[in-house]
């Protein structure tokens, strides 16, 4: 099976005052992040800040997911988030010490999409675009509840 969940990245100590890259998507693969740990090993209050970095940008500011968040000494966060990525964006961290120590998990997917479980004729055409659904023609025999026009019932990742 396509999906793969693994711990993407770490756990990786920081270096004080320098933006970190933890982790790039490889190409032709798409991820989704979950969750991300910061464990805070000094005594002293720190700060992190995390980018999440579209393909062809730079880390900073204007990537922000946390900026500037403070962390007690000897504390563990955990940042549950949901986001996708998509070949070649990248993780980035910056703290303003070092010792602060960063683990990510989530799912990798490395193949295409396919559409299954559904009836014969239930999805006639689908256009699929960067790894992603952008369009779908539903035959007579598609079941929808709630009415949920234009839902797609079940996908897998393969």
């Amino acid at each position: 099976m396509a999906f793969t969940e693994k711990r993407i990245s770490g756990p990786t100590n920081l270096v004080a005052t320098t933006e970190t890259t933890l982790y790039t998507v490889s190409a032709a693969t798409s991820s989704i992040i979950k969750q991300i740990v910061v464990c805070n090993t000094t005594a002293n209050s720190v700060t992190f800040s995390l980018s999440l970095v579209p393909y062809g940008s730079s880390a900073g500011t204007s990537n922000r997911l946390f900026s500037s968040l403070s962390i007690a000494g000897n504390e563990t966060i955990f940042l549950d988030v949901s986001q996708s990525m998509t070949a070649g964006d990248f993780i980035s961290a910056y703290s303003s010490a070092t010792n602060v120590i960063v683990t990510i998990s989530g799912v990798e997917n490395a193949g295409g999409m396919v559409i299954s479980g559904l009836a014969d004729s239930a999805v006639t055409t689908a256009k699929i675009a960067d790894g992603n659904v952008t369009g779908a023609k539903l035959g007579p025999s598609a079941l929808l509840s709630n009415n949920q026009a234009g839902a797609i019932i079940l996908m897998e990742m393969m």
